[in-house]
C-alpha cells in the first residue's frame, strides 16, 4: 500500500499528473457547507488562511516516501532543517503560520539542540506562532520527564489523568526552553477526544485543531482517530461528553477543524501534497463559506518532516506550498494568519 501511494503521488506531481488533475478539479466538493448569506453592495470578511505545520522528527526520501516521527524520533532533520525551509518560504511572501511543536525536540543533545532553538527562536522573532503537537509513542523528551514509555498515540488509549499529564508536561517544556505560553493545541495524528477537551481546557489553551469532519482513520492501531460524524466547516467550542458533538458547545476551547473536501469519492484534508486540488479546494471554500459576520479559516495542514530531505535539501511540498501561496495572493481579501490571530478574530 505504501508503494501504491509512493507511486500515485509521484506521479500526480508530474507535469501530466497535475494537468489531469486541474481537469478534474471541478470534482471538488465540500459537504454541508453552510452558503453565504452576505447581502448584495455588502463586503466580506476576510478570507483566513491558516497554514500549519507539525513540527516533528523525520524527513522525506529521494523517492518522497516519508520517515515519521514515529520510525526515526532521533531524526532530528525534520526540526531544524524542515522549520529553515518553510521559514525561508513563509518570510518570502509574509505569510504567518503556526508550527504545531512535538516537544519531543528537547530530547535532542549538544549543536541539534542548538540548531533547533535557534530555528524556534527565529520562527517566534518572525511572529509565526508555536503550539503544543503531541505524540506520546514517539516524544523522547516527554518520556523522559513522566519516566514512562507509551505505546499508543491516540487519546482513546487514554484516561484523563494520563492526558492531563502530556498536555501540562508538554506545555511546561516549552515554557521551560521558549519563555512562551502557548495556547493553540493539536494531537498527533488528529486523534483528540472529550478527555483531552477537558484537559486542554485545564491547562489554559484557547483553541484546538485536530478535528478533520467527515474523515476516520486507523481505526485497528494506535494512531485510531474519527470524526467521521462531524459536519461543520465552521469553528466550534469542544465537547466535554463527546468530542464529535460540535451543538453542545460546552467547553471554553474553540475548534478551529482543518478543511476537507470531497474528490471523486474520497475525503482528503487541505494539504499541499495533492497540488491542485488544494487550490480547488481553497476556491470552493472562498466562494462559498459565510464571512458576512465574521471572517472565515481555512486551515491547511502539512508538516516540517515534508519540507526537507535527509540532507536538508528542500521537497517538491515546499514548491507545491509556494504556488498554492501565490495562486491565494492573487485574492485582495485573503490574510494568511495564524490560529491564535485568527481565534481572537473568530471567537
Amino acid at each position: 500500500m505504501k508503494k501504491i501511494k509512493i507511486g500515485l503521488y509521484n506521479l500526480l506531481d508530474k507535469g501530466i499528473g497535475k494537468t489531469a488533475l486541474r481537469a478534474l478539479s471541478n470534482l471538488v466538493t465540500v459537504g454541508n457547507l453552510r452558503k453565504n448569506t452576505l447581502k448584495s453592495g455588502k463586503k466580506p470578511k476576510k478570507f483566513l488562511i491558516c497554514i500549519t505545520i507539525d513540527t516533528e522528527s523525520g524527513y522525506v526520501k529521494a523517492n518522497n516516501e516519508r520517515v515519521w516521527q514515529k520510525d526515526a524520533p532521533e531524526a532530528y532533520v525534520g526540526y531544524y532543517k524542515g522549520i529553515q525551509n518553510w521559514r525561508v518560504l513563509l518570510n518570502k511572501y509574509g505569510a504567518k503560520a503556526t508550527f504545531f511543536l512535538s516537544t519531543n525536540c528537547f530530547s535532542a543533545k549538544n549543536k541539534e539542540l542548538s540548531k533547533i532553538k535557534s530555528q524556534l527562536k527565529l520562527l517566534l522573532k518572525e511572529k509565526h506562532e508555536i503550539g503544543l503537537h503531541i505524540h506520546p509513542d514517539s516524544d523522547l523528551a516527554l518520556q523522559i520527564q513522566l519516566r514512562e514509555r507509551f505505546q499508543y498515540n491516540s487519546a482513546k488509549f487514554y484516561d484523563y489523568n494520563k492526558i492531563n499529564q502530556f498536555i501540562k508536561t508538554g506545555k511546561q517544556l516549552i515554557q521551560k526552553n521558549l519563555k512562551i505560553n502557548p495556547t493553540s493545541f493539536r494531537w498527533g495524528n488528529w486523534a483528540l477526544n472529550s478527555d483531552a477537551a477537558k484537559a486542554l481546557q485545564s491547562n489554559g489553551f484557547k483553541v484546538d485543531s485536530s478535528a478533520t469532519p467527515g474523515i476516520k482513520g486507523h481505526l485497528n492501531d494506535g494512531m485510531s482517530y474519527d470524526w467521521s460524524k462531524v459536519r461543520r466547516h465552521y469553528p466550534w467550542k469542544l465537547s466535554l461528553k463527546e468530542h464529535q458533538n460540535t451543538k453542545s458547545q460546552d467547553s471554553k476551547v474553540l475548534e478551529i477543524p482543518i478543511a476537507t473536501f470531497n474528490f471523486i469519492g474520497a475525503d482528503l484534508r487541505a494539504d499541499p501534497v495533492y497540488s491542485e486540488l488544494l487550490k480547488a479546494a481553497f476556491d470552493y471554500y472562498y466562494n462559498n463559506a459565510d464571512r458576512s459576520e465574521k471572517p472565515f479559516a481555512f486551515v491547511v495542514i502539512s508538516h516540517s518532516i515534508e519540507s526537507t530531505h535527509e540532507d536538508g535539501s528542500t521537497t517538491r511540498v515546499i514548491k507545491d506550498t509556494e504556488d498554492f501561496i501565490k495562486y491565494a495572493n492573487k485574492f485582495e481579501d485573503v490574510e494568511f494568519a495564524t490560529m491564535d490571530n485568527s481565534h481572537n478574530r473568530i471567537k
